[in-house]
């Protein structure tokens, strides 16, 4: 961790410097309010305009708000941080963001945030959103993060990471966090509206997408855009040995191949809009998860998305809106296992399917001076909730289960303004669930604003996350089902301070203490000596977070962030499997030929965690470094992105299902991509 913590000290002392006069780009975030658009700056100093712009969330509170005001701590990554950090992945991003981390078993992606990031289990502690439409399937409940997420990067205008318990607006799953993933307007296509890409990078990975997006002149917006991943991936992968598993360690050949296809349709008419995303992605997994065989091709996966959406914006009164919106949504695994047997290896398929349909009205906006109102109500039917497993040939059924549940929402959240500097923040969903009853989660936050660049945010939360149909309903001859499992709750307090000074700098320090309870785990059922899930663990989070970012001319920024996390098991008094206590971020974008090219530098640092079978894992410094060109040429961009500069061997733990306990990562990969404006 040595050389990470010299960059932080570096850059820290960098950034506490005199500004540089002030020109160039403007910063993404200050605590100047937000400008409306249209607004004349041909009148303003070059110094005013970096003090302009302000990140603006809406996922926060369910209607735009300056970051400031948002009762949460919140994180927005950019349009303009994914081109210059070079984020090939959903999980690249969120590597990036302060206090979280991820792991991969070469198929998934998990996501852990605040020191939680459990082994074993499909995660669906953290709520992701597109546009605000839920992406989390009821079957795992899992966040995609690598090509498995069906959205393509570059068609995303911002990502908004809320952290805290959400449940009060958002119900399941919005556990540890929220993510709303704001997508581009068709207006952001210039010209005629079209934009190609494409790439290629390590293992024979190929990347293209073709865009087309317009507003015409009857206000008519529309965006097409298809896109695809192909990749032989890594041919030679090298297993440690893992004595307490009695794996002797062993090197993967091939099998780590991946391909995707990702299809959005945006329409939007007069107050209507109609957006439908579907996502494929098959996979190889030759490293033998679930005790399937080593090093066999045969291992496969496939995951299927898509939605379609209808919803209805109108505004009323002064700043009054209505929302309504009604969606279909379907979620289909297919998994390809060979397992050994006496009498050879048999191929074994896994085949869950979800489809589900639902609605949600919602009603905001002002009474009066001091208070604005909130309030909304939303139901879900599940059509389809099916597991199925069997064995091919010969034919044998394990599983063959299908549920159809309904889940009903109402939420209202109230915001009162005692006085100019002082808001009260208050909101409370009741949620019922066919399938095991109801749940009342508040929230409740005091923001506190004693001069134009400081805020103080006071915060309380309740969420829960339901169990999923796996947990609820999946028995085979190893595993027992438990209908009788009930949600995980949360209970989350946070001190935030923000303070901006300089004009080119902020400052954010957060304190929190996270307790969870009946947290759904994985045991043995003594009465078979079967696996089962039951609701037996208690954990509890104490940590702190504190970032530094700053902007000066020409277009030069950096962050530098820190977290301390240490999660506890209650029962056990001991330190959380794959809990990093510490992590050290640093990124730097620096002008190289300004405003045409810049060089991105991304400083990644994690402290060691234990692995399922008590295994120590290194700490790891990973340095990303992007070098992009934009207009090199009449509207084409160029960039090239080294991933793992200094060629470094990592590893990450997996669940307790795979024969080995860590996997291997890549070494040094690079992309070389072209995008093209028409």
């Amino acid at each position: 961790m040595r050389p990470g913590i010299f960059l932080a000290t570096g850059l820290i002392v960098g950034m506490a410097l005199p500004p540089v006069a002030a020109q160039g780009t403007p910063p993404a975030s200050t605590n100047a309010p937000p400008v409306a658009p249209g607004t004349d700056f041909t009148h303003l100093e070059l110094d005013e305009l970096l003090a302009i712009r302000i990140p603006v969330v809406y996922g926060a509170a369910k209607h735009e708000q300056k970051s400031t005001d948002a009762p949460a701590s919140v994180s927005v990554v950019t349009r303009e941080d994914i081109q210059d950090y070079g984020y090939r992945t959903m999980g690249d991003l969120l590597n990036g963001v302060r206090g979280f981390y991820t792991i991969f078993d070469r198929g998934y992606y998990f996501l852990g945030g605040r020191g939680v990031n459990r082994l074993g289990d499909f995660g669906g502690r953290t709520l992701t959103l597109v546009d605000g439409h839920r992406l989390n399937d009821p079957i795992y409940e899992n966040t995609s993060l690598g090509y498995d997420f069906p959205l393509d990067l570059d068609l995303i205008e911002r990502v908004e990471v809320i952290r805290g318990a959400g449940s009060a607006l958002y119900g399941n799953n919005a556990f540890f966090d929220v993510i709303n993933i704001v997508t581009r307007a068709p207006a952001d296509f210039s010209g005629r509206g079209v934009e190609a890409a494409t790439s290629y990078g390590s293992f024979d990975t190929y990347t293209g997408r073709f865009t087309y997006g317009q507003t015409s002149t009857n206000g008519l917006e529309t965006l097409v855009s298809g896109s695809y991943v192909t990749s032989t991936g890594n041919p030679i992968l090298n297993y440690p040995a893992a004595p307490a598993l009695g794996f002797p360690g062993a090197t993967q050949r091939g099998g780590d191949d991946q391909t995707a296809r990702n299809i959005l349709l945006s329409v939007a008419y007069n107050g209507f809009s109609l957006q439908g995303l579907y996502g494929l992605r098959t996979a190889g997994l030759a490293n033998g998860p679930y005790g399937a065989v080593f090093n066999d091709p045969r291992n496969t996966s496939a995951d299927e998305r898509s939605y379609l959406e209808a919803r209805y914006h109108r505004e009323f009164a002064p700043d009054w809106k209505v929302e309504v919106r009604a969606y279909a949504d379907h979620y289909a695994y297919d998994g390809s296992y060979a397992y050994p047997t006496p009498a050879g290896v048999v191929q074994n398929r896994e085949a869950p399917r979800a489809n589900w349909t639902g609605g949600e009205l919602q009603l905001g906006g002002p009474l009066g001076e001091n208070h604005r109102l909130t309030f909304g109500v939303e139901g879900r039917w599940d059509l389809q909730q099916s597991l199925l497993n069997y064995d091919v040939v010969p034919y044998h059924l394990y599983l063959q289960e299908n549920h159809t549940p309904v889940t009903f929402g109402a939420y209202v959240q109230e915001e009162y303004h005692f006085a100019p500097p002082l808001t009260l923040d208050a909101g409370l969903r009741y949620d019922y669930f066919s399938s095991f009853g109801a749940t009342v989660n508040p929230r409740l936050g005091l923001l506190y604003h004693p001069w134009t660049d400081t805020t103080f945010k006071a915060l309380f939360g309740q969420a829960y996350r339901t169990p999923n149909a796996d947990e609820f309903h999946y028995h085979d001859l190893a595993n027992d089902a438990n209908p009788g499992l009930h949600p995980e709750t949360v209970r989350s307090y946070e001190l935030v301070a923000e303070q901006g000074f300089a004009r080119h700098y902020r400052i954010t320090g957060t304190l929190f203490y996270e307790d969870v309870e009946d947290l759904i785990t994985q045991t043995i059922n003594p009465a078979d000596g079967n696996s089962i899930f039951e609701n037996v663990s208690r954990v509890s989070v104490r940590g702190a977070e504190a970032e530094l970012e700053g902007r000066w001319a020409f277009g030069l920024r950096a962050r530098a962030s820190y977290a301390y996390a240490l999660a506890v098991d209650d029962q056990t008094g001991q330190r959380l499997a794959n809990s990093p206590r510490h992590l050290a971020k640093l990124q730097l974008t620096a002008p190289l030929y300004p405003p045409k090219v810049n060089l991105g530098l991304e400083v990644l640092g994690a402290t060691a965690v234990q692995s399922a079978a008590g295994d120590r894992v290194p700490g790891r410094v990973v340095v990303n470094l992007t070098l992009n060109a934009r207009d090199l040429i009449h509207n084409l961009d160029v960039s090239l992105g080294i991933a793992n500069l200094l060629n470094q061997q990592f590893y990450d733990p997996v669940a307790p299902g795979f024969a080995q306990d860590l996997i291997p990562l890549d070494g040094r990969t690079f992309r070389l991509k072209a995008t093209y404006r028409f």
